[in-house]
């Protein structure tokens, strides 16, 4: 049986949809990570971002596969952050213990404590968008030469802050701000997302809440964003301004004091936004698939809570971003180091009805294959947006078709209870991906409802790592290839189509699945997304 291909609605009439989180688009791969001075590292922190009249800058911290941190300063825009890579820099000149002092040609420049062993770059805050001045949220890790060891990688952790007065070019690390409860060991003190709520910065963290490492949780602090930025200006952290929240207030020291857990659990190596446009909270939380204790792994997920206070945070997610299963993914392996941009300049943690994330997708010890996934966020209501899995349906009525094509011909699939079907078995559509058979390819087929410039997004990439020798994948627009691509087996991070597409209303774009040698093993993670701008 052959399909329609058409849908004709009024072309100018906005249509209320469903999807207010785009597939995810590589804006950065392996290449580019490690290009130049790059080579042999691997990102190790959430990228920061900052903007000029003219120009937007990320500053990122990479492990060295050899040892040690570097640090990199690029330029490019919120769909290249590594568009030019203007200096990479060691952490800081060493004395003969190996310990950080003032020095030229790093990344700090000058130190404040006398016993600084790795630092990184987690977050800025910028003061004036066209001054030279820039504020850093520094995760610091082997305090005194501390951990080190098997059991305890990372030693004694803090937070601190650098300061910069040239545009981010070099830093001065003022000291730390927090340190965990007990000064408990192991414990990575992760971090640092910020928010800015009543001139006051907020900053969110592990730590213990009864000075032991078995007892955990996300924990907040708070400093007037006015004395912060003149004390940094001024060389110092300030006296006293940090307090942690003890479940009834801000009381407790900065520095050692007993915070009350206030979020649920989840990785803080990310960055968090207020939204000005309903005036809420929005923090990530990640998790990798590590270990679950019990012989399993758990899933890998990006979940966004939220807050209309900075403190108290949803017990469910507001948002999930992503969530999969272990048997697709590698081990340990997943989402970490989320990052967040404005989509229309916000700065400062700051953003609007739309914004960008940012998180490295497997980003496991010296690997290979990695590389930067972005979203695009709505925080309001769903228009013109149209995406695989949150309008998937057992019904042939909507704006997506779930078809087989044997040579030139196109056929309806049948729907198996949680799933689309071809006439052989293993040509199917699930929610989130595809199956090819032999000679049976399944298409999933997206009919313009209107006339339009569309963006049309996805990234492919193998869901079943153990076996198969990888696909080859096709976007047609009205029987015009736009994109092709080859896909590996075990390639979990994939390929990506980002495209802008004119289209006249009953246009279709098809999203092709093909067997190469055979078909065994070829379950794909596709999720398309197609959005009118």
């Amino acid at each position: 049986m052959a399909t329609a291909l058409s849908v004709p609605v009024d072309a100018a009439a906005q249509i209320a949809t469903t999807s207010r989180i785009t597939s995810p688009v590589i804006v950065a791969t392996p290449a580019q990570m490690t290009q130049g001075a790059l080579s042999g590292t691997q990102l190790d922190g959430p990228l920061s971002t900052f903007v000029t009249s003219t120009s937007r800058y990320w500053i990122s911290s990479q492990w060295r596969h050899s040892g040690g941190i570097t640090h990199s300063f690029n330029q490019g825009g919120l769909d290249n952050p590594y568009g030019a890579t203007l200096w990479t820099k060691e952490t800081c000149n060493r004395n003969s213990a190996n310990y950080c002092i003032n020095g030229v040609n790093t990344a700090f420049t000058q130190i404040g404590p006398s016993d600084v062993a790795n630092l990184w770059f987690v977050n800025l805050y910028q003061p004036n968008p066209n001054a030279g001045n820039l504020l850093a949220f520094v995760h610091e890790e082997n305090v005194g030469h501390s951990g080190n060891t098997p059991t305890n990688v990372q030693g004694r952790t803090r937070i601190g802050l650098a300061w910069s007065s040239d545009h981010g070019n070099t830093w001065n690390y003022l000291g730390r701000i927090i340190s965990p409860n007990g000064d408990a060991q192991p414990l990575n003190i992760q971090g640092v997302p910020y928010l800015v709520k009543d001139g006051y910065f907020y900053i969110y963290f592990i730590d213990s809440t009864d000075g032991t490492p078995e007892h955990i949780g996300i924990a907040v602090a708070r400093a007037p964003v006015a004395d912060v930025i003149a004390a940094a200006a001024a060389g110092s952290l300030g006296s006293n301004l940090w307090k942690k929240y003890d479940g009834s207030g801000f009381t407790q020291a900065g520095l050692g004091g007993q915070p009350s857990a206030i979020a649920p659990w989840g990785i803080t190596h990310t960055q968090a936004v207020h939204s000005s446009y309903n005036g809420k909270f929005y923090l990530p939380l990640t998790f990798m698939t590590w270990s679950d204790g019990q012989g399993g792994r758990v899933n890998s997920s990006i979940k966004l809570y939220e807050s209309t206070d900075a403190i108290h945070w949803s017990a469910q997610p507001a948002m999930v971003v992503a969530d999969e299963s272990p048997s697709t993914l590698k081990p340990d392996a997943g989402y970490q180091y989320c990052s967040v941009a404005d989509r229309d300049g916000a700065t400062n943690a700051d953003v609007g009805q739309y914004f960008y994330l940012y998180c490295m997708k497997d980003p496991t010890m010296l690997a290979t294959q990695f590389g930067i996934y972005r979203w695009q966020i709505n925080l309001g209501p769903s228009v013109d947006s149209f995406r695989q899995s949150d309008d998937f349906s057992s019904s042939q009525s909507g704006y997506w078709r779930y078809l087989f094509g044997n040579g030139s011909t196109l056929s309806n699939m049948a729907w198996q209870s949680s799933y689309w079907n071809g006439t052989d078995a293993w040509a199917r559509i699930y929610r989130d991906s595809m199956h090819t058979a032999n000679t049976q390819m399944p298409v999933l087929h997206w009919i313009a409802p209107k006339n339009g410039t569309v963006r049309v997004e996805a990234t492919v990439r193998d869901a079943d790592i153990q076996c198969g020798d990888g696909v080859n994948v096709s976007v047609v627009h009205n029987g015009t290839e736009i994109y092709a691509a080859a896909i590996d087996n075990a390639d979990t991070v994939g390929k990506s189509i980002n495209q802008s597409v004119n289209v006249a209303a009953g246009d279709s774009v098809s999203f092709i699945l093909a067997p190469k040698a055979d078909n065994f093993c070829d379950t794909t993670r596709w999720d398309p997304s197609i959005r009118y701008y």
